[in-house]
Formats: C-alpha cells, sequence, structure tokens
C-alpha cells in the first residue's frame, strides 16, 4: 500500500475518533438540559478544548436526535426527541400552535419565531395529506390536494395540543 493511501487511511480513523469523542463530550452536556443554543453549546466545548463550526454541531444535534424547542418561559431549549412525531408534538404544545382551514390550505398559528420550526417538523415527519408547507415568522401554510383532505390533516394535527 503506497503511503500516501496510508497516511490517508490514518487521517480517516483519527477523524472518526475526533466525531465519536466531540459526540460524546455532546450528549454529556446536553444531558444537563440547560443548554438554550447552538452558540452556547459551541462555548461550552471550546472550555473542553474541542473547536468546531456552527455547521458542525447542527449535524451532530441532529445525528443524536436534539432540536431547539421553546419552552414555557418563551425562551428555548435544545432537548432530545425520539422521533418526528414526537417533535411536531413538543412544537405544538410549547409554541401554542392554533388551526384553521379555509378550502385546501391549512392555517397554522404560532409563537412568534416558531413557524419555521413547527412547519421543518412537519415536513420531516412527511405528515400524509400535507402536499408542502410555506411558513412565515408565526403562521404556516400547509397544502392539501382538496378540503375533505384538509379536515382530516386538521384533526391528525389536533391531537397533538390534547
Amino acid at each position: 500500500m503506497p503511503i500516501d493511501q496510508d497516511i490517508s487511511v490514518i487521517k480517516t480513523i483519527m477523524m472518526s475518533m475526533e466525531k465519536s469523542h466531540r459526540l460524546h463530550i455532546i450528549s454529556a452536556i446536553l444531558a444537563k438540559g440547560d443548554v438554550h443554543s447552538q452558540t452556547e453549546l459551541i462555548k461550552r466545548l471550546k472550555k473542553q478544548t474541542i473547536d468546531v463550526s456552527q455547521a458542525t454541531i447542527s449535524r451532530d444535534l441532529k445525528e443524536l436526535g436534539y432540536t431547539r424547542a421553546p419552552i414555557a418561559d418563551g425562551s428555548y431549549r435544545l432537548v432530545k426527541i425520539a422521533d418526528s412525531e414526537e417533535h411536531i408534538g413538543l412544537l405544538f404544545k410549547l409554541g401554542q400552535v392554533k388551526l384553521v382551514s379555509a378550502g385546501n390550505i391549512l392555517i397554522i398559528k404560532t409563537r412568534p419565531g416558531n413557524a419555521q420550526a413547527v412547519a421543518g417538523a412537519i415536513d420531516r415527519a412527511r405528515v400524509e395529506g400535507i402536499l408542502g408547507t410555506v411558513a412565515g415568522d408565526d403562521a404556516i401554510f400547509a397544502v392539501t390536494k382538496n378540503e375533505s383532505i384538509a379536515q382530516k390533516v386538521m384533526k391528525d394535527l389536533k391531537r397533538y395540543l390534547e
């Protein structure tokens, strides 16, 4: 095996070990439950001599199953979610969602600043019946094929508010 290939293999192994260590440290920090943003997490990692970019943290959080969610006092916290359904439920409850329909369009009202997160969760969950979403700051338009499907989807989504 040429020396260039040996070096490449060694670099790959080292990067894998660094990532594994970083994910372990991130999990330990987040297990305490008091991290409110990716920026805060990056600062805590730097204190442990782990220097990473926001993009890397974003990928790591996704891999570990964490998301930024609003909490009761109006601030945010990084929280672990089991699956996309739990993610929608969490965002609906904490984002104080209201649902109305107009024909084949669902209008989903959220607290200011939460619409993008809720729409993203709906899109990732591939909610049956929703063809697509468009989100602003505090409102989402979710398009369905027809009015009857919109009513069914609205009923399905309302269960997250219970």
